[in-house]
């Protein structure tokens, strides 16, 4: 038993955000799970920086590692592997914050005035955020989430 709050530990704040789904498909050592957005996400202080979230508002599919061998039908909980995470958390807030630094730095080499400078560094870190989400969103059947428990078995 933890010692921490378990808001604390549903959040994410010391790991990755674990959410239930039920598995609809097996592939090899993978499972398409469909993920349920509970209720804790609408009063959660991290929802809008959850990487759950991110990818929909509603309940979304998602593929993931297999290692606690689910079958279709299972009622399973998920998680985003730790490296994966903190990959989202970096390139979703570090990376654009970044290239607006740049950008402006850049621009102001070149001689543009500030408003310029600024209008073309928030347009390039726009720009990054949503490829960024893009290929996030794209990355297929990457294998960045996991079956950690099998809450129920069909």
């Amino acid at each position: 038993m933890s010692s921490l709050p378990s808001h604390i530990e549903k959040e994410g704040l010391i790991g990755a955000p674990e959410e239930e789904g039920i598995v609809i498909e097996t592939v090899r050592e993978l499972v398409r799970v469909k993920v349920t957005r509970s209720s804790s996400c609408s009063t959660c202080a991290s929802a809008e920086k959850c990487p759950f979230n991110a990818i929909s508002k509603k309940d979304w599919l998602v593929w993931a590692r297999n290692n606690q061998n689910a079958q279709k039908g299972d009622r399973v909980k998920v998680s985003i592997s730790g490296g994966r995470y903190i990959l989202i958390a970096a390139l979703i807030f570090i990376m654009p914050v970044s290239v607006l630094l740049a950008a402006y730095v850049i621009a102001k080499l070149l001689g543009a005035i500030d408003q310029l400078a600024v209008a073309l560094s928030v347009t390039f870190a726009f720009i990054s955020y949503f490829i960024i989400r893009t290929i996030d969103k794209g990355s297929g059947k990457g294998a960045g989430y996991e079956v950690v428990e099998i809450i129920e078995k069909s």
